[in-house]
């Protein structure tokens, strides 16, 4: 009997263990992007933070000094532009700032040259690049490298297969945008999909929930706004999960940027108010910090991209002759 008592009391504790486990796995929710900061520092110091991210940034022949031709310059200066389109979230400006409007890029280099030699029965090309980095903003923005970045390349084949070596040229490209690309990183957000959960307390919200759930939510969204835009709704779960479905229909139907930047803002708004209403829901803060990051650095930025796109349209649309 005394084992028998024994049992049911370790069975009973292990069915509380499982059950309190689970609780705290999100089931039910919806898939969304989520922009965060990244999280590599490497190379680069920055004395002063300027705004968050940066929208654009010059460089050009006149920003890369040191050991190299005239040539040379222009080659890195091209390169270092073509790794800025890369990110998507930079643009290269083809003149520099007057007034501090948008940050430089200059490049100081010690070392930068390919070698190519024959070793037996092989060629072999080596590519070395060397440069100290900067990127000042008026004031606003101050940066640089605590030591020069090396990059070194080695190439080799058989040398009857000497034109599948990698120009000189294409490993100079290799070797300078590698070097750009970790200078600039950690100005570029980092993208990925975090289910984020949703609040399961009261009829309705479980209702709304089952429907984020099953990717409805544009049908989540039409049953919880009419409750979650009454001024007197202190339902935090339902104003929170109002704001899932704006957030999910941002990623998940919005064509468009500017859409997903109106759907966000709005969901802004919900999980604000949600978060202030509970502010010791971790899920809450979270959506708050992510969707306030996203706002403030990505579609930020695309937006001003977009700005200064239409300013020079204007520009070179002729008014009169």
């Amino acid at each position: 009997m005394k084992r028998y008592f024994l049992f049911l009391i370790g069975l009973f504790l292990l069915v509380t263990m499982t059950a309190c486990a689970t609780t705290h796995l999100a089931t039910t929710g919806a898939l969304v992007s989520v922009y965060r900061p990244n999280p590599i520092k490497e190379g680069l110091v920055c004395t002063t933070q300027g705004k968050s991210g940066i929208s654009f940034m010059y460089v050009g022949a006149e920003t890369v000094s040191g050991q190299v031709t005239s040539h040379e310059k222009e080659v890195i200066a091209q390169c270092a532009k073509a790794v800025l389109g890369e990110t998507r979230f930079i643009n290269a400006v083809a003149v520099p700032s007057i007034e501090g409007e948008y940050p430089d890029l200059s490049i100081r280099v010690h070392q930068f040259f390919v070698n190519t030699k024959r070793e037996g029965d092989r060629i072999v090309r080596d590519g070395v690049f060397q440069a100290s980095f900067s990127i000042r903003q008026a004031g606003i923005l101050e940066c640089s490298t605590s030591e020069p970045i090396l990059i070194e390349k080695h190439f080799e084949v058989p040398y009857y297969k000497s034109e599948a070596l990698p120009s000189e040229l294409r490993i100079k490209e290799i070797i300078v945008k590698e070097a750009v690309r970790r200078v600039i990183r950690q100005f570029v957000p980092v993208k990925s999909r975090v289910l984020r959960p949703a609040k399961m307390e009261g009829t309705v919200a479980r209702r709304a929930a089952a429907m984020i759930n099953a990717g409805n939510c544009r049908g989540a969204y039409e049953v919880l706004r009419p409750l979650a835009d009454n001024p007197n709704c202190t339902d935090a779960g339902i104003i929170y999960n109002t704001g899932l479905a704006l957030e999910c229909l941002a990623w998940n139907e919005a064509n468009d940027q500017p859409t997903q930047a109106r759907y966000l803002n709005k969901a802004m708004e919900y999980y604000r108010r949600a978060a202030f209403l509970k502010p010791n829901d971790a899920d809450m803060q979270r959506a708050v910090r992510d969707v306030s990051y996203e706002l403030e650095t990505a579609f930020a930025s695309f937006g001003r991209q977009e700005k200064t796109k239409r300013l020079l349209e204007e520009y070179k649309t002729p008014t009169g002759f």
